[in-house]
């Protein structure tokens, strides 16, 4: 087979098969970036795989003296995917135990993605489709302190793209200029 013809199908290929897989295991939490108003249970540790240690998300167990908040990072950047994105992993299971869920990019500006709980913890990006590298958890409730043991999620941003970057649409079009190329060159033979 012509060189080119192989270069130019390998091109193509690439291109229509990169970033559509899903993370193959949770990606967990790997700093936590800000804490306040929270007291820590076990060894107060919110990252890596769930251990039962963690943070209450109050100055006080039940009922918190002031509600707490934890801002957390991604080392590997969150994407939109299908079905639960985040997972908040929490000790108890009190639907009583809420909390406000905000994610951002860049740890400047935070999107509200709702009010969650214990039995309520798996999150949907919805139409939140940039990389997720931080998200803040904040305590709603007067009367609980919501006991967070760590975050994950379920989906790597820059394998989970819907439409495809600049870089996938040059690939394309190289791969097809190719093909294009071989063909003429054929006929003319």
């Amino acid at each position: 087979m012509n060189t080119r013809y192989m270069a130019a199908m390998a091109l193509l290929g690439f291109a229509l098969t990169a970033g559509n897989s899903a993370s193959a295991a949770p990606i967990y939490a790997s700093t936590l970036v800000t804490s306040s108003n929270v007291t820590a249970f076990g060894s107060g540790v919110v990252t890596g795989a769930p251990d039962g240690d963690g943070v209450w998300l109050g100055s006080s167990f039940d009922p918190p003296a002031l509600l707490g908040s934890i801002t957390v990072s991604f080392a590997t950047a969150l994407g939109n995917g299908a079905g639960a994105d985040l997972v908040v992993v929490e000790v108890s299971s009190s639907a009583g135990e809420t909390f406000n869920v905000e994610v951002s990019t860049d740890n400047l500006v935070y999107t509200l993605l709702g009010e969650f709980s214990a039995t309520n913890n798996l999150i949907d990006f919805g139409s939140f489709t940039a990389p997720v590298s931080y998200v803040r958890l904040t305590n709603t409730s007067t009367s609980f302190s919501a006991d967070i043991d760590t975050l994950y999620g379920n989906y790597e941003a820059n394998v989970l793209v819907s439409v495809p970057e600049p870089a996938s649409l040059a690939l394309i079009g190289f791969g097809l200029a190719g093909l294009a190329s071989f063909r003429r060159l054929a006929k003319s033979r």
